[in-house]
């Protein structure tokens, strides 16, 4: 155990997480860097997960327990970040599971290179295998790194592009998703998270990588998303949900834009409205659904045509690269 070091926060939401929620908890509780604070926000559980939380904060002090009427994941994660006092900040799914070694090495990584972030890969892994998974691989040895010094422009135009390795590592991944990263605290002075709002973590991305003036990324999967089919990323797939989409990557190419930075993440982000078109039934959700075209035509029109045309490319390089992903990577975990 490394108990010296800096402090840090693992925010954990938690809602009707049932069964998931006391593996996650200790996951965390494992860490060789013992030198945290868990702030388990209990948003309006009804399944008895809050009384998991307070139970397993009664055994262990570094456990702190918010208990609040229900307000969606941004509020719950906002309230996390009042709560938190570390110098550094993570997040953690209440249905997933954070390898031994995560903390341990996002902390070394932030602290040897004097990033703003660090971030680490993920297994996509079914949730009954999620245990046996992790444990399996926590002696692996740690791999490379590579650090980005315009961690804006990076988030926007590099996506995988590990092809020496065949895609199997994804080590020049960058995402909007918070689970996976570690962020020096001070970046969240003044940012919060927009409250009911499905990709509340896209919404604030640009913002967060804006006052980056480096991020260090590595390829050790040290996350492991578990894969559940009632999960809100596989039952929700709402117009409301797609157009939440839209609407922040909309946010995230108008960062882009004031920054000089070509919105190509942005760009693909806002195709969801086709997904939107699919789903809008009602009249709401079909007023809704202009509104959104209008939006994008808007930005798209900002653009030269090199622009657009470079945008297009790496829009269709990305859907060819989930597609080789799934096939090389997803499938064998």
């Amino acid at each position: 155990m490394t108990g010296a070091g800096p402090l840090v926060s693992i925010i954990v939401p938690v809602y009707d997480a049932g069964e998931h929620l006391e593996p996650c908890i200790r996951s965390i509780l494992e860490q060789t860097h013992s030198a945290l604070e868990l702030i388990l926000v209990d948003d309006g559980s009804t399944d008895g997960s809050g009384e998991v939380c307070d139970r397993l904060a009664a055994q262990d002090v570094r456990i702190r327990v918010i208990h609040q009427e229900n307000g969606g994941i941004a509020v719950a994660q906002n309230a996390g970040l009042d709560a938190a006092s570390g110098d550094l900040i993570t997040f953690c799914d209440n249905d997933d599971l954070m390898a031994p070694r995560m903390l341990e090495r996002l902390v070394e990584l932030i602290e040897s290179t004097g990033a703003d972030m660090s971030c680490c890969r993920w297994k996509n892994v079914g949730a009954s295998q999620g245990v046996a998974e992790m444990r399996k691989h926590a002696d692996d040895p740690f791999g490379a790194y590579e650090v980005f010094d315009d961690p804006a422009r990076a988030y926007q135009t590099v996506f995988s592009l590990a092809h020496r390795k065949l895609l199997r590592v994804e080590l020049r991944y960058f995402s909007e998703a918070n689970w996976g990263k570690m962020y020096r605290a001070h970046l969240f002075d003044g940012v919060r998270f927009p409250a009911g709002r499905y990709a509340q973590d896209v919404a604030v991305a640009m913002t967060l990588y804006e006052r980056m003036s480096s991020v260090v990324s590595c390829e050790d999967a040290l996350y492991y998303w578990l894969q559940r089919g009632d999960s809100v990323s596989h039952a929700l797939r709402s117009a409301a949900y797609y157009s939440d989409i839209v609407h922040a990557h909309a946010q995230s190419f108008d960062v882009a834009i004031r920054l000089g930075v070509l919105p190509a993440r942005a760009y693909t982000g806002m195709t969801a409205l086709r997904f939107e078109r699919r789903a809008a039934g009602t009249a709401d959700e079909l007023r809704r659904l202009e509104d959104d075209r209008r939006a994008v035509r808007t930005r798209v029109r900002q653009l030269s045509m090199w622009q657009r045309v470079i945008c297009r490319a790496l829009h269709l390089q990305r859907l060819l690269e989930i597609q080789v992903y799934n096939v090389t990577v997803h499938r064998r975990r």
